[in-house]
């Protein structure tokens, strides 16, 4: 298993930076798909647990969650009327949809929408690649260092219930990694206008958040039991599997980049 997980990372990463790289065209292709992808495992992730979510209407609240800044004054408007077309679809198809297919079905569209809509927000930044780079680098580095520092001194169980595996250990040494390789990047590549305490600040926030969304994510694979969202990435399951710490490190940089950059 873990040679397979490297060698997709081998492949895998290149791969991601290069399509992102190319141009804008290919960004918005790349984060379209890794939403679609992630909302359709999601809703399969419903219907595993014997809900029936409304697939539709899902997908058009996701597009316009996404696309929030580049609809402008139409977003709120579309918003409301896919809202308002799955509130009316769960009452006209009572009882085979119930409250808890809208309910939960929104949500993942909103969570996975919303999230990447902040992929999409970065284009309007002057240096998008770098700070998307940035932003992988973190997430990963939460990862790695979560995983290492786990194996070699983790014994105290950080939640015992949620994710049995996750340690004390490991929770602190992600912390600390996203934290180094925060300044190595950001003093590896000044144009970035961050001093050392904003480097700092930004490597803790985003080290948090990563572990509160790997840990989200376990949760919501509990809640609808099943191990894995997907099985679309060799050795790492699914999108959601894969990119879970990464959706709500999204947002910290952007905002953190926004307003101290």
């Amino acid at each position: 298993m873990l040679k397979t997980r490297i060698i997709t990372a081998l492949i895998g990463i290149p791969l991601l930076l290069g399509l992102l790289y190319w141009g804008e065209i290919s960004w918005i292709i790349v984060f379209t798909l890794m939403g679609m992808i992630a909302l359709y495992e999601y809703l399969n992730m419903m219907k595993a647990a014997g809900l029936t979510p409304l697939v539709l209407t899902s997908y058009g609240l996701l597009g316009v969650l996404m696309f929030r800044e580049q609809l402008a004054a139409l977003g709120l408007p579309l918003m409301f009327a896919t809202m308002f077309l799955m509130i009316a679809l769960c009452v006209l198809m009572y009882p085979r949809s119930k409250f808890d297919d809208l309910a939960l079905g929104f949500f993942g569209a909103f969570y996975i929408g919303f999230m990447l809509s902040f992929a999409l927000a970065m284009l309007s930044f002057s240096q998008p690649f770098i700070v998307m780079v940035l932003t992988f680098v973190l997430t990963w580095s939460a990862d790695i260092g979560g995983y290492l520092f786990g194996r070699l001194w983790g014994h105290s169980q950080l939640t015992p219930y949620l994710s049995p595996n996750k340690t004390w250990a490991g929770s602190i040494g992600g912390l600390a990694l996203t934290v180094i390789m925060a300044l190595l990047f950001c003093l590896g590549w000044p144009k970035l206008p961050l001093n050392i305490n904003q480097i700092i600040g930004l490597g803790l926030m985003a080290g948090i958040a990563a572990q509160f969304g790997d840990l989200f994510a376990s949760a919501m694979k509990r809640y609808f039991r099943v191990k894995d969202s997907g099985f679309i990435i060799p050795g790492h399951g699914g999108v959601l599997d894969r990119f879970d710490s990464f959706l709500l490190v999204l947002p910290v940089v952007y905002y953190w980049v926004t307003f101290l950059g």
